[in-house]
């Protein structure tokens, strides 16, 4: 996976008029969704990660499906509804049926795994609705070259050690990357993980985290530092002195917003890959993904 190369990728659609975009898309593909919805805070944006088109979804909307493999059975779905409601499909895929009912396609290089493709599958989105400069990519890049992978692996190694369960919070403008993080863990390592926002989770499973050291005891917590300036900042320094839990930080580095997602979406990445790789895992491995698809062809 060269992320760099995925980062300078210039697909984008024709036309990016609507006010409304909705992007369907599962799993791997999926989260590209998620990370732009933060990243675009302009426009309205639905992410749908199911079989079924909402039924508020009509002809002036912009729908976008997202499947790397274009033959994810829960969108194509989707874009099967929206064809048959008379709504344009938009799709980024690298072929499969996708490409075949779309009305208009971005085709990304084939032969990586869905979650090994994010920049492939984000930048047209990203291209489309709110294009950056050559100035801006340079920035990306930069931020890319930041990444320590010793200190990546050092972190893989203590939560492999550790024989615990990742725990990752963050919040904005970063909300999205907690959930990249538990994927990332569940595909790359093998391990089952958890991922909160502040500040919905002092809402709830604060709770437990602070009375129930049986249950708090079992996770290895790591933190996606959104801003300083967020009252989330303040809950985080309040939660972790009256809960009596240690955060492990990642911190973003990089010269403006994008550079700093894309240097933590290069850092959890890495992170994750040599947790499975500390775990004796192959990181590539999800076989049993697979498995599944084959036998639900069988069925349709």
């Amino acid at each position: 996976m060269n992320i760099k190369e995925q980062v300078n990728f210039k697909g984008k659609f024709a036309d990016s008029s609507s006010n409304h975009i909705v992007i369907a898309g599962m799993g791997g593909s999926g989260v590209s969704g998620r990370i732009f919805s933060e990243l675009c805070s302009e426009k309205k944006i639905s992410v749908v990660d199911s079989y079924n088109l909402p039924g508020f979804v009509n002809k002036d909307d912009y729908l976008v499906c997202v499947s790397y493999s274009g033959n994810t059975e829960e969108t194509l779905s989707v874009a099967k509804q929206a064809k048959e409601r008379g709504i344009k499909v938009h799709a980024i895929t690298s072929g499969g049926k996708l490409s075949q009912i779309a009305d208009e396609i971005i085709t990304v290089p084939s032969g990586l795994q869905p979650r090994q493709a994010l920049g492939y599958l984000l930048m047209p989105l990203i291209n489309t609705f709110i294009p950056i400069s050559d100035a801006e990519r340079k920035n990306i890049l930069k931020a890319l070259d930041l990444v320590n992978p010793d200190e990546a692996r050092n972190m893989a190694k203590q939560i492999v050690d550790s024989g615990k369960i990742p725990y990752i919070v963050s919040w904005e403008p970063f909300s999205a990357l907690s959930y990249r993080a538990k994927t990332q863990f569940n595909e790359n390592s093998k391990l089952p993980a958890i991922s909160h926002t502040l500040s919905e989770q002092n809402h709830n499973e604060l709770v437990p985290l602070a009375v129930n050291k049986n249950y708090s005891d079992r996770f290895f917590f790591i933190s996606i530092d959104g801003s300083e300036n967020s009252r989330n900042q303040l809950r985080m320094k309040i939660m972790t002195e009256l809960a009596g839990i240690e955060f492990h930080h990642l911190i973003s580095k990089g010269e403006t917003y994008l550079s700093r997602y894309f240097y933590l979406v290069h850092f959890i990445d890495l992170l994750t890959y040599h947790a499975g790789i500390f775990g004796k895992f192959d990181p590539e491995n999800v076989s049993i993904l697979e498995n599944l698809k084959k036998e639900l062809s069988r069925f349709n």
